[in-house]
Parts: structure tokens; sequence; C-alpha cells
């Protein structure tokens, strides 16, 4: 089937950095201490991002729009992520951030590189830019929802579309697509049958027949 979509993950996909990890990085704290209990299914997604907010306020750390959207600004976007997205654009094929990352992050690298929709999550914030509540769009371990809402809004199927991430979490995308790529820099990791292990972007073209 003719490939009419492309699904990216953002972090340590398209940009090298982890958007999570920069800001706890900013503020002088280290990663989430609370993931693990997402991972082991303990807490929610949302419970795990209102967690993370205590634990900033707890430490006394300012986390505010303003610091976000400069954050933002400062990632690294990759040079084949640019390679690919134009071409990718060249056949018609239509771009999609699905990533567990902050809307501020994802925007700043859907603008940079064409890309037609993001999915990603957000932050509300009061008058003065602080934190009041987190809109959560996308749970790591359920990007597929966001794929299958995309395709059945659009009158698409799993055959017109290709996914490509580098974590574990990815792995949801993966099922919900009949082409997937699994990006290993390290080429350390184990892929299932229907995945493609590539080590750089523009390996994909490897893989597609777009005419």
């Amino acid at each position: 089937m003719e490939i009419k979509v492309a699904f990216f993950d953002m972090d340590g996909t398209l940009i090298k950095e982890n958007s999570w990890d920069l800001i706890y990085k900013n503020v002088g704290l280290d990663t989430s201490p609370y993931l693990k209990d997402y991972l082991d299914g303990k807490v929610s997604y949302k419970e795990l991002v209102e967690l993370d907010l205590g634990y900033w306020r707890k430490n006394g750390r300012d986390v505010n729009r303003s610091m976000i959207e400069l954050l933002a600004k400062k990632i690294t976007i990759k040079e084949d992520a640019y390679v690919i997205s134009r071409k990718l654009k060249k056949y018609g094929i239509k771009l999609v951030i699905v990533t567990a990352g902050l809307y501020e992050f994802a925007a700043y690298v859907g603008k940079e590189l064409r890309f037609d929709q993001i999915y990603a999550n957000k932050f509300v914030y009061d008058e003065k830019g602080f934190i009041k509540d987190a809109v959560i769009e996308v749970e790591p371990l359920h990007k597929y929802r966001l794929i299958e809402r995309y395709l059945k809004e659009t009158g698409l199927k799993a055959g017109n579309a290709i996914s490509v991430g580098d974590t574990v979490y990815d792995e949801s995308m993966f099922k919900a697509t009949a082409y997937s790529f699994l990006l290993d820099e390290n080429d350390d990791a184990i892929i299932n049958e229907k995945e493609y292990k590539i080590k750089n972007l523009t390996q994909i073209f490897n893989y597609l027949d777009l005419g």
C-alpha cells in the first residue's frame, strides 16, 4: 500500500535531547524519581506528571512558561531529521509528531521540520506563567491510541503509515502501523519481527519504495 503518513517520536529521534530531562537539568535536579512507579503501573502518567510538579515545588525549583519556552529553543534537531522530513514531504507524505514531551518543544521542532500535526502534552499556566495543571494527550506506553485516532479521522489504514521511535515507549506506536523503524544508534537493541532497525533516520529510505 502507498505510504501517506509518517509518525515520529521526538526525544532521541528527531532531537538529540530528552525534553523532560532538559527541564530537570535546568533546575538542578536528577530525572524523575517517580518514573519507575509509572512503568510498574503504580501511578498513571497524569499522576506521574503531577508528582514531578510537586517534586519541583518541594525542592524550591521555579518551572514556568518562559523557562520552558526558552529551553525549547535550545534543543538540537538532528541533521538527518531535516533531510528525511524534506524528502518525505517531497513525496506528499504527512508528518506527525507523537511525543510524551511538552507541546512547547514539539511545536518548535514541528515548525522547523514543517510537520503537519503534533500530539504532545501541555501545561496549563496562570496569568503569571506558573504551572497550574497538566493536560495529558500522549501517554508514553499508549502512543498507538493517537495513531489509531489519526488514521480513523483521515480515512487511512495501518498500511498507509510508518512509525519511527528509539525507545521501549515507542513499541506501542509500532503496533499501529504496518511499517515501523527502531532508531538504534548504538546497534544494541533487540527488535521484533515487524520492525526494521536503523542507525540513522535516512536509512528508512533503504526499506521504503516511494516511487
